[in-house]
């Protein structure tokens, strides 16, 4: 490996950093169906997997999003995650979508019945520096 490429290598070690560090408490929000009526629900992360930065944007040196869609099954696994929007369009996706796969929720439930917690969205930033 050459000087440059590991110069390169470093110079992006913070990115990797943030991002594989967990949140503490994060609550996402979606909605749920009884009887005919649809109720907002929060649905609470208990493991976050850390989104790989590509490599592309990083030798592009490029930022960006991706806002992701997904239910939440009664057992709190991610199910259907499809991507709503992506800036810049495609350049982040893979990356959020194989994250957002291994994500874990706390089981909900609605009147102490478990629930499928439908349409949440998340917004999943891609940064080269850590957020201050």
């Amino acid at each position: 490996m050459n000087f440059h490429r590991r110069l390169f290598n470093l110079k992006f070690l913070p990115v990797y950093l943030s991002l594989a560090l967990p949140s503490i408490v994060i609550a996402d929000t979606g909605y749920i169906t009884v009887d005919g009526e649809t109720i907002e629900i929060e649905v609470s992360r208990s493991y976050q997997a850390p989104a790989t930065y590509p490599r592309k944007a990083l030798r592009l040196e490029r930022e960006g999003y991706v806002i992701i869609e997904f239910d939440v099954d009664q057992d709190g696994s991610v199910i259907d995650p499809y991507v709503l929007e992506g800036e810049p369009a495609g350049l982040f996706d893979r990356a959020a979508m194989k994250s957002i796969r291994k994500w874990i929720y706390e089981p909900s439930t609605y009147d102490s019945v478990p629930v499928q917690v439908n349409d949440v969205q998340v917004k999943i930033n891609f940064l080269l520096t850590a957020e201050k």
